[in-house]
């Protein structure tokens, strides 16, 4: 029982409404429907860039099945994630991504290499924003005087990220 509540307990937090979960699941249907369009980009991003235990669930198939570097695409791809899933519920998961229409702007629907972008970047855009918002809690409670090298550690740590968030949130259009 502990594990099915567990279970239900994770099925609880995930919320499909969540601006964070979907842009999670659009890069997730981008790399399961067209990953060419992905490429090293979504590969690099790491499950941790994605809070929904099923999502980094599903990141980490694709990575074990090679990536979407790796893949030949169609649904040659997504019928191999599928065969490399751990059970139902993640085989269930992954045709759930698999047949989701994309939430691409343009008229036909179809993504491009630009809304691919647009959508990674703002998945990478709140793994940063996650760490500035961690870096700054830390530098409350960290003394300038008390404790200089630290603090001016984490201070150049903290510019560095929010310059990657700038360049990040520039290829974000305002629709993501």
């Amino acid at each position: 029982m502990p594990a099915q509540a567990g279970q239900q307990d994770q099925e609880a937090r995930y919320d499909p409404r969540d601006p964070v979960v979907q842009v999670e699941r659009e890069a997730l249907k981008l790399g399961v429907q067209r990953p060419a369009l992905c490429g090293p980009v979504f590969d690099a991003l790491g499950a941790a860039s994605f809070t929904a235990p099923a999502h980094a669930a599903v990141f980490e198939l694709i990575a074990g099945c090679g990536g979407t570097g790796a893949a030949e695409g169609g649904r040659e791809w997504a019928e191999r994630l599928r065969a490399a899933a751990p059970d139902d519920r993640a085989r269930g998961f992954v045709t759930q991504l698999a047949v989701e229409p994309l939430r691409a702007p343009r008229a036909d629907g179809e993504p491009d290499p630009r809304y691919a972008d647009a959508v990674l970047a703002r998945v990478e855009e709140l793994v940063v924003s996650r760490e500035i918002a961690a870096i700054k809690s830390r530098l409350q409670r960290l003394s300038p005087v008390a404790e200089p090298t630290e603090y001016n550690r984490m201070f150049g740590d903290l510019v560095a990220l929010e310059g990657r968030h700038r360049a990040l949130w520039e290829r974000v259009p305002g629709s993501l």
